[in-house]
């Protein structure tokens, strides 16, 4: 019987600090998409609170905030609550329409005051709820996120499905391990920007890193990315969903807000790996003394 999933990536735009006209703005897509028949959506990056700033380092922030500490604790109010109603709000939908949902999120820990986290959210039919808090931080991320530590995998019936978040895509070992795990879809959800005057350098980047991930693990690659502008930024876009032999399945070839529908054949993974023997071909024998620490002196 061949496994078969309808998926829908939303390019949002998102307002700055606004949790709540995020939210509503989240669940209006969220609740399009699954009554179009999506059993699962995915959402850019940290959709509740916008990107951090100053988004670059050198950059200022945004009128009205005086100091990293003012734009900390505006943020951390901005935050989704692992209880809190928008994440309950996210669930209930995803349990009327028995479909999936991952979404980008500023989010408290539920056990340490004052710790934040950049996560990428799942939630499912009947409660289903599993959180991928961002291993690799970018730039000023670092001021505000604690990063995470785990890599979890989750059976959504039809496969099986990791996450990453923006900034991990440049290290393949999180791809890898996710592979390894039995992955056999891995969202990427990204807040990607470059200032608005610069011309996008290649028109092809999201292609070539989605490509090149999806290829070495034999994985479909779904990287939804932001839309819109946040001070002098300018978010990409260019949401795709690569195959599992790299080929572009589907992909929005611009920066506007936006929404890619497409249908994956969960079967062409093993096809694929069958194939290829890209999986049993590895040799970590050879590789375990490339990654063993170095000791000290």
């Amino acid at each position: 019987m061949t496994r078969r999933l309808d998926v829908s990536l939303a390019q949002l735009e998102i307002t700055p600090l606004a949790p709540t006209e995020n939210g509503e703005r989240m669940l209006e897509v969220a609740t399009t998409e699954a009554q179009a028949g999506a059993k699962l959506i995915v959402l850019p990056e940290l959709c509740n609170t916008g990107y951090v700033e100053p988004l670059a380092p050198g950059q200022g922030f945004s009128p009205g905030i005086a100091s990293h500490a003012d734009y900390a604790e505006r943020l951390y109010a901005a935050a989704a609550t692992p209880d809190g109603p928008l994440i309950q709000a996210l669930s209930t939908l995803a349990n009327r329409f028995r479909c999936h949902l991952v979404t980008g999120l500023a989010l408290r820990s539920d056990s340490r005051p004052g710790v934040l986290y950049n996560a990428s959210l799942l939630l499912g039919p009947d409660n289903l709820r599993t959180c991928y808090a961002k291993v690799h931080l970018w730039h000023n991320e670092k001021l505000y996120f604690t990063p995470g530590s785990l890599l979890p995998i989750t059976d959504i019936s039809v496969g099986r499905l990791g996450m990453q978040i923006c900034y991990d895509i440049r290290f393949p070992e999180i791809t890898r391990c996710l592979a390894l795990g039995g992955a056999e879809l891995i969202t990427s959800v990204w807040a990607s920007f470059r200032h608005d005057d610069d011309p996008i350098e290649d028109e092809g980047l999201f292609r070539h890193r989605a490509f090149t991930r999806a290829q070495e693990n034999g994985v479909f690659f779904l990287s939804c990315n932001r839309a819109g502008s946040q001070g002098e930024m300018r978010f990409m876009g260019h949401s795709l969903v690569a195959r599992p032999d790299g080929r572009i399945l589907a992909a929005l070839d611009h920066e506007r807000e936006g929404t890619l529908r497409t249908t994956l054949d969960l079967d062409e993974v093993a096809a694929y790996r069958m194939s290829t023997g890209i999986l049993n071909d590895r040799r970590p024998d050879l590789y375990r003394a490339l990654v063993e620490p170095e000791p000290l002196p």
